[in-house]
């Protein structure tokens, strides 16, 4: 599917966006300028550890966001938290990523890819970083809850077997060092192996703006996003 801007697909007039967002895409879209002349809401990190409260808190937005000509979403798939989400009146526009590192990188191809290199990586971005609760935070809050040796057995059963951590380099980026020194303690901590990549914002950027590309997905209103939709089956081009 080539790349359609909806404000051509929907005419001359000006229209009005509402973008529902992770934090972990705030600052690439801000840097960007992005967000200037829609309406915004950026969601807290912590709602990836509980994806029922997403979708409830995403669908209630989009309840009362029914008065804008679209509804962009930077959240992929993200444990299947979209998954049955409906707007009855404003049609729906976001990435066809499994979560926000796809999205960081440009796309679902790219990160395979890079899965297919080395399936044993643990990738961060900057809004991770920022935003998220890192392994080594989840470590200490478990030494604080349950002391050093149940914390040690606990935190290495969820992350002993990566053997890699990435660091997801976006435009716009300050005190880049620090985000590097963030990432290397992490690393030390976990005897990880530290490596870097250029992102990719193509994707988010098109999305933002209201662009239909190969990898987005476009929901027409009165239609509920399901598993197929997700999956990168059938779904509404507008076409």
């Amino acid at each position: 599917m080539p790349e359609r801007n909806l404000c051509s697909v929907m005419g001359e007039k000006h229209l009005k966006f509402k973008l529902i967002g992770c934090q972990s895409t705030m600052n690439e879209i801000q840097v960007q300028g992005l967000d200037q002349g829609m309406d915004c809401e950026f969601l807290d990190y912590s709602f990836h550890a509980r994806p029922d409260k997403l979708h409830a808190k995403v669908q209630k937005i989009i309840n009362e966001s029914q008065d804008y000509d679209l509804i962009i979403l930077t959240y992929g798939r993200c444990s299947n938290s979209m998954l049955g989400l409906l707007s009855p009146r404003v049609p729906l526009l976001f990435p066809a990523t499994h979560d926000c590192i796809g999205l960081m990188l440009g796309s679902t191809t790219r990160h395979m890819e890079l899965f297919k290199e080395n399936s044993l990586t643990y990738y961060f971005s900057q809004g991770w970083l920022d935003y998220g609760r890192t392994p080594l935070e989840e470590y200490y809050e478990y030494e604080e809850r349950y002391g050093e040796q149940k914390a040690l057995k606990l935190i290495k059963s969820l992350y002993g077997s990566y053997r890699k951590t990435i660091f997801i380099i976006t435009p716009g980026i300050n005190n880049l060092e620090r985000y590097r020194e963030k990432v290397r303690e992490i690393a030390d901590f976990f005897g990880w192996e530290v490596g870097e990549i250029e992102g990719d914002l193509s994707l988010l950027t098109s999305v933002v703006k209201g662009i239909k590309a190969p990898e987005s997905i476009y929901v027409e209103a009165g239609q509920v996003i399901t598993l197929e939709m997700l999956a990168g089956g059938k779904h509404e081009t507008n076409d």
